[in-house]
């Protein structure tokens, strides 16, 4: 079986406190892990684990290669993946 998966694919910022902040309250964080993630490629590693044929399509910024690593470590073909270049927000052109 093949499958053709249309999802997201990001980076999962997890943060390391003492305690869950309350109302009013402000925190800083012991430490912060980066993990590849979003429903999409989390769906197409299931898939790939399970022994289908995965195609993942969507969209990676310019800072997507572990996101495309993470593809090739699960054997998902990536070739349906789209990079996206840096807008700059204060050019309009």
């Amino acid at each position: 079986m093949k499958l053709v998966n249309f999802g997201s694919l990001n980076y999962d910022y997890v943060y390391s406190v003492d305690h869950m902040v309350l109302p009013g309250e402000t925190l800083s964080s012991n430490s912060m892990e980066t993990f590849c993630g979003g429903k999409g490629l989390n769906q197409s590693i299931a898939l790939s684990k399970a022994g289908v044929s995965v195609y993942h399509a969507g969209m990676v910024g310019e800072d997507g290669e572990s996101l495309i690593d993470m593809c090739k470590e699960n054997q998902i073909d990536h070739r349906f993946l789209k990079y996206k270049e840096k807008v700059d927000i204060l050019s309009f052109n």
